[in-house]
């Protein structure tokens, strides 16, 4: 711009000062209507530069204008809007990295757009239930508009409102085929909800979509036949063919909680014949009754293997349940000497304190 200003401003001082060359004065004489209008050359050119020079900087103030004033918009002036997205975008990267209480705290300094306003109230909800404040968390949840609230079933399940969970998921299972994610929501809301048929005849209806690992698997088990260990063999029967190997190991626990020790007492010496001592330990550590059959075998084995932790351990499990409680303290004195395992413990808890050693029973409580 201050390129072409320049070009004519040469211009017309080249045509003021032609005159000087001809020594005339030089005379212009506008005439429209009735109105004229004359004047010198050097007074039409200044008038000329002067109109030009107004209309730049007309320009150039209208123009400031725009950008501060017309074009800005709604609420968010342009520097809140960026500073509003610099803290969500903070934001973000501290709830993936799991520090959802900054998280949430730097989102509610920062206030947000109308949109992004269900997704901070989640965030909070989340940091809420992580720091134990159900209260605040269920305040959050219900502040979400219904329109996201068909996201947030985990949440609620966190919040331990397992009915609420179960009423957001019910039109997604009744609609169309639900995801994967559905599924298992909807499934962890019904354990939750202590509906262990229920979940039961979702798993058996929609196992092919559900992609859990073995653990996950197990673990869902394990709550569904604890919170119904007196339907456990009923719930178990209900599931199908391909499924049951999952549940096995959890139902196995339950029956030995039982006191049916008889009816796994098999399937305990077929793992300690293949070596699988962990496995074989896991078990028998709910045994609330003892199996002399197992009890022979395993010593048997602990005569080839007499430093074996895992069968040490099993044997004073079996100990306990039976009442030998003398004899199950004496191995845990021997276990004391490997690095203490946790799930040790509640055992040897149980054997010191049924033979007066409360000592020892308070040294394990208290580690």
């Amino acid at each position: 711009m201050m390129a072409k200003i320049v070009t004519f401003i040469l211009i017309f001082i080249a045509l003021a000062a032609s005159h000087l060359l001809i020594d005339e004065r030089g005379y212009v004489l506008i005439s429209f209507n009735q109105t004229t209008i004359e004047g010198s050359i050097v007074s039409f050119s200044i008038l000329f530069l002067l109109v030009i020079t107004a209309l730049v900087l007309l320009g150039k103030v209208t123009r400031w204008l725009w950008h501060r004033v017309v074009n800005t918009k709604g609420h968010f002036s342009r520097k809140r809007r960026l500073k509003a997205q610099q803290a969500w975008n903070e934001g973000l990267w501290l709830f993936i990295n799991g520090e959802v209480e900054q998280a949430a705290t730097l989102l509610s300094k920062v206030p947000q757009p109308e949109a992004r306003q269900d997704y901070v109230r989640a965030i909070a909800a989340k940091a809420a239930l992580k720091q134990g404040d159900v209260v605040k968390a269920n305040t959050e949840l219900e502040a979400i508009s219904q329109d996201n609230q068909g996201q947030l079933a985990s949440l609620w399940l966190e919040a331990n409102n397992s009915e609420q969970a179960l009423a957001l998921l019910d039109n997604k299972m009744t609609g169309t085929k639900p995801t994967s994610a559905v599924l298992s929501g909807y499934i962890l809301a019904c354990v939750q909800a202590k509906q262990a048929e229920l979940a039961v005849a979702q798993i058996a209806k929609w196992y092919k979509k559900l992609n859990w690992s073995d653990t996950q698997w197990q673990s869902i088990f394990e709550r569904i036949f604890v919170d119904a260990a007196a339907q456990a063999d009923v719930l178990f029967n209900m599931l199908p063919k391909a499924v049951k190997a999952h549940a096995i190991p959890a139902l196995n626990k339950v029956k030995l909680q039982q006191g049916r020790i008889e009816e796994v007492t098999s399937e305990m010496k077929k793992l300690l014949k293949q070596g699988q001592y962990h496995q074989l330990a896991d078990y028998l550590q709910y045994s609330t009754q003892s199996s002399n059959e197992l009890k022979l075998a395993l010593q048997q084995q602990l005569k080839k293997h007499p430093d074996d932790k895992e069968l040490l351990f099993a044997l004073a499990c079996l100990c306990n349940a039976e009442g030998d409680y003398e004899l199950a303290a004496k191995i845990f004195d021997s276990l004391s000497a490997h690095p203490w395992e946790a799930r040790w413990s509640k055992q040897a808890q149980l054997a010191y304190e049924k033979m007066h050693t409360y000592e020892k029973a308070y040294l394990i409580a208290k580690s």
